[in-house]
Formats: structure tokens, sequence, C-alpha cells
């Protein structure tokens, strides 16, 4: 349909109408001022092919088409983002798709050649636990990689990354090392989050380091992820890491199924007063429901942090390593020594949750747990978290043939052993705050809190 044939829009939903907006000011300004003044356009929660078309469409509507009869190709650079687990699996399809339909391989054609894909960190560890979503997330690109190459239209990955562990924070070295051959190709883009940014770019020098690192580990990832004996499919690997990643699921998901967590979650840790204090950039919920499946990932992952249970960071790698020996026996037990020590994916998984193990103080977490009234509840989640936690070490150390964990990160070790106490100190004085702030309701109570919460913060290293 030809735009001087377009229906008039007659739009009384006020964020339909403001969207609509959005996509006219966007042509406006690149009209006017200049065609970089606005970036890429990322789609969140991309589920489906619509769902991208329905961007060209609105985009053809409001003036951001090469052509003025809007068939030509988009002008906006139009980023799909795969998020959940289940949005994950179906992005290589939805892509194949996609890179089919003319109108998006002339728009990428004129944006380079290359598309690119966003994929989200924060809520697929939200949904499926830590070693699900690294697993997803690597077979993901590796997918899409293919998908692209047989489209005759490479796809570059935009990573969501957060500062924590459980939101894709990792060494940046060892992250891009560990990403599947070919799918970097010179182009990567990821976000820094929060605390991040002022620790790796407060100054010149420690900015400039990340930088040369950023570029030094793309450069040698691009030149040599081919033909790395780390990198190339190990079907026997392959087929270890898909049924690593369906135990640590089931484990996660039966405690994140279990009837009334959110309850215990609200009350045994402090998210409820993190909504009030307004330091996130977003607010903690998507819709102002109370479920599990509306709670945004920062605030999860945040909340966790404080309470000292760090469950999205490790929960679920203890099941996982038991089960699968348990099932496979001795060979079994050989294979995933052979994965330590020769598949940097699983190398990176093991170690981030190592160091994320040496966070947990149980002691702290329990006297959280202790807010919740509901006795029966309180102890049946608690219980499955220091079970699991104790788990989780001992099948760590038999992996590792370490005696304590964090002993192969010295440096991660000496900064944790000097901050260890006052962390604890700080982590019980924050409850008592908690408890007096829900009691009294006084608006000046507010102040400590806000500081303890900034000291466990600055202790661990990141806000989530």
């Amino acid at each position: 349909r030809p735009l001087d044939a377009l229906p008039d829009f007659l739009i009384e939903d006020e964020s339909a109408q403001s969207l609509l907006g959005l996509f006219q000011l966007v042509a406006l300004r690149r009209s006017q001022l200049d065609r970089e003044a606005v970036g890429h356009f990322i789609l969140s929660m991309t589920r489906s092919e619509a769902d991208v078309l329905g961007v060209y469409l609105l985009a053809k509507y409001s003036g951001n088409f090469a052509d003025a009869q809007g068939t030509e190709h988009c002008l906006l650079h139009i980023v799909p983002l795969f998020e959940t687990i289940a949005d994950l699996r179906t992005a290589p399809g939805i892509m194949k798709n996609l890179l089919q339909v003319p109108v998006v391989r002339r728009s990428v054609k004129n944006h380079g050649g290359t598309q690119e894909v966003m994929i989200g960190y924060s809520d697929s560890n939200k949904d499926g636990g830590f070693v699900t979503s690294n697993w997803e997330l690597y077979s993901a690109q590796a997918a899409l990689t293919r998908v692209g190459t047989n489209a005759g239209i490479p796809i570059s990955f935009f990573h969501g990354r957060g500062g924590s562990v459980s939101r894709g924070g990792a060494p940046t070295g060892h992250a891009i090392a560990a990403q599947p051959a070919g799918s970097i190709h010179g182009r990567m883009r990821l976000t820094e989050q929060g605390e991040v940014v002022s620790s790796k770019y407060a100054n010149k020098g420690t900015a400039q380091y990340q930088m040369e690192l950023l570029a030094a580990s793309v450069l040698a990832h691009t030149l040599k992820s081919l033909d790395e004996k780390e990198l190339q499919p190990n079907p026997e690997f392959q087929g270890a890491m898909e049924a690593l990643s369906n135990l640590a699921y089931t484990s996660y998901r039966g405690l994140a199924e279990v009837g009334g967590l959110v309850d215990y979650y609200n009350a045994a840790s402090p998210v409820e007063e993190l909504v009030q204090l307004n330091i996130g950039s977003r607010p903690a919920r998507r819709f102002g429901a109370k479920s599990l499946h509306d709670l945004r990932a920062i605030p999860w992952v945040f909340a966790w942090t404080q309470n000292r249970h760090h469950v999205p960071a490790w929960y679920g790698l203890g099941s996982a390593l038991r089960i699968f020996v348990e099932v496979r026996g001795a060979d079994g037990r050989d294979l995933l020594r052979r994965m330590f020590a020769e598949s940097r994916l699983f190398r990176l998984v093991i170690d981030e949750a190592e160091k994320s193990l040496c966070f947990v103080d149980l002691d702290v977490g329990r006297s959280y747990a202790e807010l919740l009234p509901d006795v029966a509840l309180r102890e049946r989640v608690f219980g499955m978290v220091e079970r699991e936690y104790a788990l989780s070490c001992r099948q760590v150390l038999e992996l590792t043939g370490e005696a304590q964990l964090g002993q192969r990160f010295r440096k991660f070790s000496r900064k944790l052993q000097r901050r260890g106490q006052i962390l604890k100190q700080v982590g019980l004085v924050q409850v008592r705050l908690v408890r007096r702030f829900r009691e009294r309701k006084n608006h000046a109570d507010l102040i400590p809190l806000l500081l303890s919460i900034n000291c466990v913060s600055s202790g661990l290293g990141w806000t989530g």
C-alpha cells in the first residue's frame, strides 16, 4: 500500500499514540538534524517474526523508509532482543524466516550487510537459572551464526550483560574467548551498567585498559576461534552440557515454582525497600503485579545479593553435577574433568559459580529468612537453599580438586578475606534496619538502610 493511501489513525490508547509519536519524532530528527541522531531500535521480548515486521510497518507509516513509497528499505536499524529461555530457543527459526523477507534483506544490506541480534542474560537467568542460561545463550549464538551464514547475511551479537555473574558479568577476556567459534567475526556490542561503568571507566588509565582488552579479545576470537581446539564442536561435550543444563533447570525451577516463593522473596530480602529507594533505572515490576514472572531481573538479582543467598548465580549446579555422575558413574566424572580442562564454556560456568558460592553467607541468609512470619514456608525455602548450597560446594570442590572454595583465585580470595567479616556484620545490621523500617514505617529509617545497601553492594562489587 503506498504511503499516500495509508489510513488515518484514530488512536485513543495513550501508549499506542506515544509509540507512533516516537517513530514520527525519530523520522523528523533524522531528516532535520542528522541521520545518526538515532541509533538502533531494540525490540524487547521478541517472540515472533510478526513482532519484528510490526516495527518495520510502523517505521513505514511514520516516514522512516528511504523512499516516498515506503517499499525500498527501512532507515532504522531494527534489532530483535531475545531474553527468556523459550525466546532463545526459538530465535534461530525466527531469524531464518526474517532474513528471507525482501524488505528486511534490503534494509540490512543498506545498513552494512550485518543483522544485529541482542541476547539477554538477565531474564534468561531469572527464567532458567545460571547453568541453563549460559548453555542456552551459547547454543542460540551458535545456531544464529549458522542461520546468518546460510542466509548470506552475517549475524552479530549485542550482549545485554550486567555487572553481576547472574546477569552475565564475567572477566572480559575469558567471556569473549568462550563464545562460539565464528560468532564474533570482528563485531561485538555489549552493555556496561551501573557500578561496572565507574569501576572500569572512572579514569583514563582503567578505561584505556578495558577498551584495549575488549578490542584485543574480539580480534583474537575473530582470527583464531575457527581453528582453536577448545572451540571446535565436540558432540560429547555438547551432549554433556545439554544434560547438565536440563538437570540444573529442573532443580532451579523446583525452587522457582515453590508455592509462596514470592512471599518468601518479598519478606526475606529488602526488595520492597529497594523499590522505595528509587536507585534503579527501571521499576521493580513490569506491570505492577507481584508475581515472579512480572518481576524485573535486576531487582531479582539485587535482592538475592543483599540477603546473601545469591540464588541466581549458582542454584541448580550442585544437583546437576551430582545426578550426572550418579547416572554415568566413573565415566561421567572423568568426562566432567575433561570438560573442566578443555571446554572454555564449562570452565567459565564453574569458575563464576564457584566465586558466587564464596559470597553466600548463610548466617545473614538465615537472619533474613526469620523476617518471614510463616515458619513452615521459611524452613521449606531456606532449607532448599541450604541443601543445594552444601551440595554445590561439595560437587565443585570434587571437580576442581581444591580443598577450599576460591583457592584457585588468589586475588579474589584475598579481597574477599579482607571484606568478609565486615560484610557479614553489615548484613546482620541491615536485617535489623529492614525489620525496624517495616515496623515503624518511618521514612528517616531509610537513610541508614540505604547506606547498608550501598555498603554491601560496594563490598561485593555489584548491585545486581
